[in-house]
C-alpha cells in the first residue's frame, strides 16, 4: 500500500496520529484506487530495494525528506522533488519543515518531565492547578488530557492556527466547551487539551511554555534546528516552502509570526528530518527520562506491532502542504522519519509506513480493541 489520503478539516489541520491510525489510512487510500506495491514478507529489503522503493514514491509525486535507521545503522538518507515552486535545490536532511502536531509529543514529554521533578502528577485533578475550573472540568485528570479521554473540543480557536489570542482567552474559550463525553469514557482527539496542558507548564513552573520546551527537550538532545515559527533559526535558505490548499506569509514557516495560544502547545514546531530522529531516539535512550519514566512515556502512547515487536508513530500535518511521520521501533533501535510539503498522492504518512513494513519484511500488526 503505498499512498494515503490526508483528511481536511476545512481552513487547517493539526493532526497527531498513532502508527495504527497511519497503518488504517493507508488503507482506506488502498481501498480508495491509490496503487499497492506487492507485500514483501519474511524477506527484509535490501538497500536496493529501499531506494527502489523512495523512487517510485518520487515518481508518483512525493516532495520531502527521509531518513530510515534500522539496528542503529542508517539504511536511507534522501530527499526529493525541489524546496518551492521556483527553487532547483532539493530538500534533505537538514530542511525545515512545519512538523504540526508532533508538538504535542514534545508537550507530553515535558509533563512526563515535570512530574519526574515531583511538580505534579498525572493523576492530579485540574482543579488542583487552575482556579475557577467549572464543575465539568474539576475531576479531569492531567492524565485524560494526555490521552485524549477528557472529552475537551478538537479546537478552541474560531479563524486558524494564526488567530490572535493570549493564555488568558484560550483558557477561557476551553473551559467553556462542553464536554464531548463523560470524561475518561471516550477517546476524542483535541488541540484544546495539549494547550490546556501548555498552560498548566506555565503554571507548574512559572516560566514561559517555549522557553521550558528548549530548555528541557531541545537543548538536551541538541536539537540546533528545531524551534518554533519566529524564531530566527533558519536564515540559510534551506526551509521547505509548503504548497496545499491554504497560503499564510508565502507558506514559508520560517517567516510565520511565532504562535499564539491557539497554537501552543498542540502545533508551532518547525524542524528537520534529523532533528526528529533524534528527538525520537531521545525519547528512548537516558538523555531525558529515567528508565521508568521512559517506560511510562512509551507505554502512555497507542502502538502497533511488526515482526513481533512494539511499533511506535507519531504525525503531524496541516492545509499549507506540511506532513511529518516518525515511525519507530525502540528495541531495535529502528526508525523512519519522513516530511513533506506538497499535497501530492503521496505523503511522508504513506511512505513511513511502507518503508517501515520493507525495513521488516513484515506488515503492521492491528492491536485487538
Amino acid at each position: 500500500m503505498t499512498c494515503v489520503a490526508l483528511h481536511n478539516h476545512g481552513r487547517r489541520t493539526r493532526r497527531t496520529f498513532s502508527i495504527v491510525m497511519l497503518f488504517v489510512l493507508v488503507a482506506l487510500a488502498a481501498l480508495n484506487g491509490c496503487e499497492a506495491d506487492e507485500p514483501r514478507h519474511g524477506r527484509p529489503a535490501s538497500d536496493d530495494e529501499l531506494a527502489a522503493l523512495l523512487a517510485s514514491f518520487a515518481q508518483r509525486g512525493f516532495q520531502g525528506a527521509v531518513i530510515a535507521e534500522q539496528h542503529g545503522e542508517r539504511r536511507i538518507e534522501a530527499g526529493y522533488g525541489q524546496l518551492s515552486a521556483t527553487s532547483t535545490r532539493a530538500p534533505d536532511a537538514q530542511t525545515a519543515f512545519d512538523c504540526g502536531s508532533i508538538m504535542k509529543e514534545v508537550t507530553a514529554a515535558v509533563i512526563f518531565l515535570l512530574e519526574d521533578d515531583g511538580a505534579l502528577s498525572r493523576t492530579d485533578r485540574l482543579d488542583q492547578h487552575f482556579a475557577d475550573v467549572p464543575e465539568q472540568w474539576r475531576a479531569v485528570t492531567i492524565d485524560q488530557v494526555l490521552t485524549h479521554r477528557a472529552g475537551f473540543d478538537e479546537y478552541h480557536d474560531v479563524d486558524g492556527d494564526f488567530e490572535a489570542m493570549d493564555r488568558a482567552t484560550a483558557l477561557a474559550r476551553i473551559f467553556a466547551q462542553h464536554p464531548r463525553f463523560e470524561p475518561g469514557s471516550d477517546e476524542a482527539y483535541s488541540n484544546s487539551g495539549y494547550t490546556l496542558l501548555a498552560a498548566l507548564i506555565e503554571q507548574v513552573t512559572g516560566d514561559d511554555y517555549r522557553s521550558v520546551v528548549k530548555a528541557r527537550v531541545f537543548a538536551p538532545l541538541a536539537l540546533t534546528r528545531s524551534g518554533f515559527y519566529g524564531d530566527a533559526l533558519w536564515t540559510d535558505g534551506n526551509v521547505a516552502i509548503g504548497r496545499g490548499a491554504e497560503q499564510h506569509d508565502g507558506n514559508d514557516p520560517s517567516r510565520w509570526p511565532e504562535p499564539t495560544w491557539a497554537l501552543i502547545g498542540n502545533g508551532g514546531l518547525v524542524s528537520t528530518v534529523e532533528d526528529l530522529l533524534s528527538l525520537a531516539k531521545g525519547f528512548d535512550d537516558d538523555r531525558l527520562f529515567a528508565a521508568n519514566t521512559r517506560e511510562a512515556f512509551r507505554g502512555a502512547q497507542p502502538s502497533g506491532r511488526i515482526d513481533g515487536k512494539q511499533l511506535l508513530g507519531y504525525a503531524g500535518g496541516n492545509d499549507y502542504g506540511f506532513n511529518a511521520v516518525v515511525a519507530l521501533v525502540a528495541e531495535d533501535s529502528s526508525y523512519v522519519v519522513a516530511a513533506s510539503h506538497v499535497f501530492a498522492p503521496v505523503t511522508a504518512e504513506a511512505l513511513a509506513i511502507e518503508m517501515t513494513q520493507a525495513l521488516y519484511g513484515a506488515e503492521i500488526e492491528l492491536p485487538d480493541d
